[in-house]
């Protein structure tokens, strides 16, 4: 997968936002410990335990730490399976962090996006196979990581899950879309996307958001040792038939998301900058401030 940044330059589009209301307002910090590592030997399983608090808020750091661990567990032959969870128990991921997205530094909006495409194409096109332990809340950028994800996994609950987007008056790119539409159906990601549609654990379970429930779960570690184990039972099937198995349905959309990528980076950062998005931005900052 291309890693160079693309020249960001502008265009007119809307672009999309993750739900305010799950969004952090605090920038991580450049650490090795935004997300967790941990290698199981025997299974050949890994898991990546998300560790940016409160709510795991993909800021350009969390981005690129999740994509240099899932580079870091492919380098090694022996790792086939891999499981995507969180530290925190009420919040799987929030999406997007809102300081990236206010009277931002250009150039790191630029690369903040590309962040997040990079993100994407690495955890979708990845030869692992990967299991989320969705231990709380997915929306919007939250719910795409779970989406990319081969098999996904929910604790019940009063989390939710899905692309809200619209609910702010706001969209999803296209390719963020385009995945919701695969995974759940045209008629009911049609709807979804058009409402911007939070599911509940058994809502989700039901339209094929997730593909398992778990109940009457007390801890992570619950959750995340049966996802160790369904990771270890695709593990398990021969790793070249695997993943070519997994680019035949995959493979087509990866294509068509490295060719739009100077696009939906123009489109973003046009749509960022508009004076209308930073002044609604900023208000509801100030209204979390007063909280």
């Amino acid at each position: 997968a291309s890693r160079v940044l693309p020249t960001c330059t502008k265009a007119s589009h809307l672009l999309p936002r993750c739900a305010a209301s799950f969004f952090s307002t605090s920038l991580s910090s450049d650490s090795s410990d935004l997300v967790l590592l941990e290698r199981n030997e025997e299974t050949s399983v890994a898991t990546l335990t998300m560790n940016n608090g409160p709510v795991n808020s993909l800021s350009l750091e969390m981005c690129k730490a999740l994509s240099e661990r899932i580079h870091h567990v492919e380098q090694d032959k022996s790792m086939k399976g891999l499981v995507l969870t969180s530290a925190f128990p009420s919040t799987f991921s929030a999406g997007l962090n809102l300081m990236e997205l206010y009277r931002p530094n250009p150039d790191r909006l630029c690369e903040f996006w590309t962040s997040v495409q990079q993100l994407y194409i690495d955890l979708y096109g990845t030869r692992l196979a990967v299991v989320a332990a969705i231990n709380g809340h997915a929306p919007a950028a939250g719910c795409m990581l779970a989406m990319a994800c081969d098999y996904r996994i929910m604790k019940n609950g009063p989390a939710r899950i899905g692309l809200n987007e619209a609910s702010f008056g706001l969209v999803a790119p296209e390719w963020m879309g385009g995945l919701m539409l695969r995974t759940v159906g045209h008629r009911e990601g049609e709807i979804a996307l058009g409402l911007g549609k939070l599911y509940s654990p058994e809502e989700a379970k039901q339209v094929g958001l997730v593909d398992e429930l778990l109940d009457g779960v007390e801890t992570n570690e619950a959750l995340v040792e049966t996802a160790q184990g369904v990771a270890a039972q695709w593990a398990k099937i021969p790793q070249q038939a695997r993943a070519a198995s997994k680019m035949i349905a995959r493979g087509p959309y990866l294509k068509e998301v490295h060719a739009s990528r100077q696009k939906d980076l123009e489109q973003f950062v046009s749509f960022n900058q508009n004076e209308k998005v930073q002044m609604a931005l900023g208000m509801y900052l100030k209204s979390l401030n007063k909280k």
